[in-house]
């Protein structure tokens, strides 16, 4: 076996790391007199037989800090340059090294001119393609030079095995390192080259919804319709107003994501970031499924729900403008809305490049007679590309929408001592003045911000109930409740809700062994938060 000689070992050590005490800070960046998209959609990324092509012009540049590297190399001299790609992304073996490289240039920090490489034997792969390597012939001496001056242009890579850093990661980087004749490195630097994000995003404004409108208590028949300005009986009279609820304004669009200049926005890219329009766009194979969530849809089942161009609701048919709910619920009670890509409702996401609009909808409930339940609604936005081997679903984009409100009256009051507390005694009173009949809920919060279920009632015109906290605590068939809430934490803080107007409400502490009213009071507090946690 043949020994190294130890000063030969020494040499090439550190000519492997470097030169003695001068450390690289040489730059790698995308076009330094542009900007350039280097983000592209998770979508593409089906598997590691993936390829996309990053953008052209990555940069690299010798800064003041390598003066003294840059000087050891001379005209004519053969440079050796090593590109390895990060986050196990490779080299594409479809697009070979020697046609890769004959795109890069050399810049005139070696007198190059920023003109293709004189380029020395073959460029290969190796690292099973994670690394690109190649030698050239430097034009001139090595130089910082002027403003603007660069070293190499490494235009754009063919890049597979995405898996790792473009699916389940966001970003594949590539590092560069430089040796000059001596086989010393004397220039080396690293950058992202490639970023990924899911190709669809979702805007949700329900400040652009009915924020007024609520289930009108008073309509004939009762909860059937809505009254526009939240007043009870204001449904009569309101016209095709009352008949439909606005829940929500809705924006599907094309991700943007910032350039490498830092400020730039613009759509991201679909597999060729070098093509003339390599913006994403959502292809013609896919289903857009909206979905809406709440506690009781099915007075909308039928028709009675659709996704609208226009604020106000107003499209008759189905087509660009509108699309239907499904006729029946779905086993999980919802709303759903399928509608093809094709269709002129999705134009903007589906253009290719997309319009810059997005694609937008308002969530439309309308009345049919039934009686309408109130309840929080939420909803989804998904796609289903039906292009497995070319293209990832990505994951459903919620969105809010507005809760569907009774008008009615609420009553609340703050300082109402739990059942346990057998010395101070708290009552409610609550009195129906309305010729109709009055469902009424009650809920509350305890001191540990725990929430209650529901105990309801209904008062019959004219009517009063009088309640203490064991009623509500325990429940009281025998005064007209249903539900009860169970033990809480310290005090309770109450809500009442009344399915109509003009029901009084007030509350008493009295002292059980004296009998002395301690605080007798009309609804006191004005606002309610429902908290997360229950009893």
């Amino acid at each position: 076996m043949r020994k190294l000689n130890t000063s030969l070992l020494t040499a090439a050590v550190v000519g492997a790391l470097g030169l003695s005490g001068v450390a690289s800070a040489a730059s790698l960046v995308y076009d330094p007199a542009g900007s350039q998209q280097i983000t592209f959609a998770k979508d593409l990324i089906v598997n590691n037989g993936t390829t996309i092509e990053t953008p052209t012009g990555l940069t690299l540049t010798a800064t003041a800090p390598d003066a003294g590297n840059v000087v050891t190399v001379a005209g004519g001299d053969t440079l050796t340059v090593k590109v390895t790609l990060t986050a196990g992304a490779q080299f594409d073996p479809a697009a070979p090294a020697a046609t890769l490289v004959a795109t890069f240039l050399e810049g005139d920090q070696t007198g190059g001119g920023d003109a293709p490489l004189t380029v020395v034997g073959t460029p290969y792969y190796s690292a099973s393609g994670q690394e690109l390597n190649f030698e050239y012939t430097a034009t001139g001496g090595g130089t910082i030079g002027a403003a603007g001056d660069s070293w190499l242009t490494l235009n754009s890579f063919q890049v597979t095995n995405l898996v790792q850093g473009l699916a389940t990661g966001s970003a594949i980087g590539a590092e560069i390192t430089v040796q000059n004749a001596s086989g010393q490195q004397i220039l080396a630097q690293s950058a992202t080259i490639a970023r990924s994000v899911w190709g669809l995003v979702i805007e949700d404004d329900t400040t652009m919804g009915n924020t007024s409108k609520t289930i009108d208590v008073a309509a004939d028949p009762r909860k059937t319709e809505f009254s526009p300005f939240g007043t009870v009986g204001g449904s009569v009279g309101a016209g095709v107003a009352a008949t439909y609820f606005n829940a929500g304004y809705v924006n599907v669009d094309v991700a943007q994501a910032l350039e490498t200049d830092g400020t730039t926005e613009s759509y991201i890219n679909n597999f060729n970031a070098t093509a003339a329009t390599p913006e994403y766009n959502v292809v013609n194979t896919a289903v857009f499924t909206v979905t809406v969530s709440g506690d009781d849809l099915s007075s909308f089942e039928g028709g009675n729900a659709w996704l609208d161009k226009t604020s106000n609701c107003s499209t008759a048919t189905a087509g660009a403008s509108r699309v239907n709910a499904a006729a029946a619920l779905s086993s999980a009670g919802d709303l759903v809305f399928s509608s093809p890509a094709t269709s002129g409702f999705w134009n903007d996401v589906t253009s290719a490049p997309p319009s810059g609009a997005g694609s937008h909808f308002y969530v439309c409930l309308g009345a049919s007679g039934d009686e309408i339940n109130p309840q929080e609604l939420s909803g989804s936005v998904a796609v289903n590309y039906n292009l497995p081997t070319q293209r990832v679903n990505p994951p459903a984009l919620d969105f809010s929408l507005l809760p569907l409100r009774l008008n009615g009256t609420t009553l609340i009051f703050q300082n109402v001592n739990p059942g346990a507390n057998v010395r101070a005694e708290s009552f409610l009173r609550l009195t129906n003045n309305n010729a109709q009949i009055c469902p009424i809920s009650i809920d509350a919060k305890d001191d540990a911000g725990l929430h209650t279920s529901e105990i309801t009632a209904v008062l019959a015109p004219h009517t009063s109930i009088h309640l203490n906290s064991n009623d509500m605590e325990n429940g009281n068939a025998a005064k007209g409740l249903t539900g009860a809430w169970g033990d809480g934490t310290g005090r309770w803080y109450v809500r009442v809700t009344a399915e109509c107007a003009n029901l009084a409400g007030s509350a008493l502490n009295r002292n059980h062994d004296t009998g002395v009213v301690t605080d007798l009071t009309p609804a006191k507090a004005e606002t309610w938060l429902t908290p997360a946690g229950k009893l």
